[in-house]
Parts: structure tokens; sequence; C-alpha cells
């Protein structure tokens, strides 16, 4: 695999007499050509060999446990270049969501400074760092996708499991959680009774046709003669990262009305709870809450109702504010660029109450957010259940209206396609339609 990296290194043209946006460009544009053109891995193979360079070759994957610094480690990429890739990284990628198993690549010249990084969460998406006059030049290249649409029907039967039943109707393994997690947030299945009936609708993204990239739950419907009927669709803002990207009635009711509010509008987690090492020190420590990577001066929100308890500075924290709920625990926002609140102040859920910053020690702009529970121990927030509304309104609800009525689209041609096999290993009939 070195050697497939090693032909994206060496490819990459020198530029001289244009100015340094002009170098980001063509390098962005050079890494996409090399990626699009990468017909095979033996014919890489074939066009990398007897290649020379002067850059050296690294690769390591991720092990259990491990988050990018400790893969960066192990490379032996200097202290001050793991910083760099970090934080060139961090405002693009889900550095938190590393699999055991993915690989990252690095070129180095003579001194050990890192010329290309390449890492790719999956065969279709790869993110690149090239080394500029500044710093690295970020890109990333999205390969072609097969999307499919595929609806299921069936009914609870004696003595089943809802998880069993999806299974039985077809639902892929890899989609039955996010299946049964949506109907459960509607329907009271204690409740349920035998002949009750669902309908699904699913769209996945593969790679190649046969590899598995990602799927979502385009449609959920469930019709109990005890429980009432019930739908759930998928709304999504023109960002993907919106906060707001869940599921709803069609009235735009979120399916889960206990809960705290997201803290920000877009979520981007660029480094999770728990043991890290830390990406100014290098030391291992326990990171006592998550972070979420936004720009300077985006609004920070209340994620619930209650009173304010600190807002002040320290080095360390830069801005921060606490606050104080209903349940006795406290959330913790830190490292911001303006305090909205005093101490004392009774807040709303979802109430503004700073900007997001980079005070104290931190390598640049996020929202730290660390939840106490009633013994002031910290605790994960992300095993807090998060909603951003619990109702969508103006514009929000007005675009899930007209992807209400897009989806019930899609369900019906869906439905109307011909039947084929669910997968190799059974022979379940379900209704596919590939749209590109």
């Amino acid at each position: 695999m070195s050697k497939i990296f090693f032909l994206l290194c060496v490819a990459i043209v020198a530029f001289t007499g244009c100015n340094e946006q002009k170098k980001i460009d063509a390098l962005k544009q050079e890494n996409a050509k090399l990626e699009a053109t990468a017909d095979s891995l033996k014919a890489l193979i074939a066009k990398a060999h007897g290649e020379t360079s002067k850059w050296l070759v690294k690769n390591d994957t991720v092990r259990a446990g491990d988050g990018l610094f400790q893969v960066l480690y192990r490379m032996n990429i200097n202290e001050k270049e793991r910083g760099k890739i970090v934080i060139a990284l961090q405002d693009s990628v889900e550095l938190a969501a590393l699999r055991v198993g993915q690989v990252f690549y690095a070129a180095l010249d003579s001194a050990g400074d890192v010329q290309r990084f390449r890492y790719a969460p999956n065969p279709a998406t790869v993110h690149m760092l090239s080394k500029t006059d500044s710093g690295f030049a970020y890109s990333r290249i999205d390969k072609p996708v097969t999307v499919r649409q595929s609806a299921f029907e069936g009914s609870l039967e004696v003595g089943s499991t809802l998880n069993g039943i999806l299974y039985k109707v077809g639902i892929p393994g890899r989609m039955i959680g996010k299946v049964s997690g949506i109907l459960q947030c509607k329907v009271a299945f204690q409740l349920a009774r035998p002949g009750d009936k669902f309908r699904i609708l699913l769209e996945e993204k593969f790679y190649q046709d046969s590899i598995w990239i990602s799927g979502k739950v385009l449609y959920a419907e469930f019709n109990g003669h005890t429980v009432g009927h019930h739908e759930a669709f998928r709304y999504e803002d023109p960002d993907p990262k919106s906060t707001f990207n869940a599921h709803y009635t069609e009235k735009g009711e979120a399916l889960i009305y206990e809960g705290l509010r997201y803290p920000l509008d877009r979520l981007h987690i660029t480094s999770p709870y728990g043991t890290r090492v830390h990406p100014i020190t290098g030391r291992t420590t326990v990171h006592h809450g998550i972070d979420y990577g936004s720009p300077k001066g985006s609004p920070v929100y209340a994620v619930a109702a209650g009173v304010v308890t600190v807002s002040g500075y320290d080095d360390l924290s830069g801005n921060k504010i606490a606050i104080r709920h209903r349940d006795n625990s406290e959330s913790w926002y830190m490292h911001l660029s303006v305090r909205g609140v005093n101490v004392g102040a009774k807040v709303a859920p979802r109430q503004v109450i700073g900007k997001v910053g980079s005070t104290g020690r931190s390598t640049g702009p996020h929202l730290h957010l660390g939840f106490k529970d009633a013994k002031r121990n910290w605790i994960n927030p992300a095993r807090k259940t998060m909603i951003a509304t619990p109702k969508l309104e103006g514009n929000r609800l007005a675009r899930l209206k007209k992807q209400v009525a897009d989806i019930r689209k899609e369900l019906e041609l869906t439905l109307a396609a011909p039947a084929v096999k669910a997968n190799d290993s059974t022979d379940v009939l379900v209704r596919m339609r590939v749209l590109k």
C-alpha cells in the first residue's frame, strides 16, 4: 500500500512563478487527478515500480484505543509536525471517529518534515494534506459512488423481536440498529401486537457497487392496532454537519422530546471524551469533555434550562461558563471568545450564552463541552440525550415539508420497483432502485 501513496507523492509537480493560493489550488487539482486515475491496485503498483524519490513514505494502522497522535508518534513524525497535521485536519475530518484498521500515509523529506499526508476513512473518500510555504493545504477527494434506495414491509409476529423481524424482511444488519432506534422513539413496543405493520425506506451508498460506504433511514412507518399510526422522516439542512439533521414527524416534531439541546448549530467533534494524547503538551491525559470545532464567533447555546454558577476566566479553560440544571448536574462551556451571561442568571434551553473562541490553552477555535453529574464527577456528554430543538420552525419547517413530499414520492417509486434479492446470503426479496 505504501507504493500507492509513493506514486501520489512523486507525481506532484513543482510549482514556480505563482502565488501561494495558486500553488494550493494546483496541489488540490493534482491530488484529485491522481486519485481519479487510480484504476486498480495492480496497475498502480506496476506504474510505481522502479520510481525513485527523495521522500521516505511511511504508514501506520489505527489500533484499539488510538487517536491520531498515537499513530503519528509511531510513524516517528516529530512533535511540531504532529501538531500541524492535527490542526490542518481537525476542521474537516472527524478525528474522533477513527476505526481500527484504518491506515495513514506520510511522505517525509530528508529533514524528517512531512510533505504529503493521506487518510482515507473509506474507499470513496480521501483526505490529503500537501506542504506549502505557509503550512498544509487540505483537499478532499470524493470518488463516484452508487446510491440505492430500498423499501421494506413487514408485520410483527407472535414471539418475534423487533430486531428479528427487521432482519427477516431483509433489512441489512448494519442498518437494523438505526431503524429500531427510530421506531422505538415513537412506538411503545410493549403495547404492540402481532399483525402490527411497518414500512421502511433506506438510502445507502456503495463504492464500486459492492463496498458499503454509508446509509441512512429516509422514512419509517408503524401502524398498530393499539399504539396507532406513526411516521418519521429524515430532515437534512444544507450543511451536512448541522445539529438539526435528524428524524421528525411530518409536523416537525423531534422524535425525542426529552433531552438536552446541542450547544452549537453545527456538530463537528475534533476530540472526544476520554484518554487522549494532548494536542499541545503531547502527554497522555484524560479529556473531561468533548471538543466541537467551530468558527470563532459562532453562537454557543445553553443545553438546558438552569442557573449560571460560573462565568470567568483561567489560563487553561480561557473564558468559561457553567450552568447548574434542575437535576443538579452542571454543563461547562470553555475557550469562549465572549461570555454573555453572569453568575446567578437564569437561562433557557438554546439561549445564547457566549461565542466560540480559542482562549486559554487551545490549538484553535472550538467549544469544549463538559458535564458534571449531581456528585460533581465529570461524565461523558455523549451519553446524555441531545436534540437540536423539540420542533422545527420557519425556513426549516418549510424545508421539511418539501422533503416529506419528496420522500413520499421516492417511497412510491421504490415500492413499484422490481423485487430483487436482499443479499447473496438470503432468498428474501426487496424492492430496490439505483439512483446513480
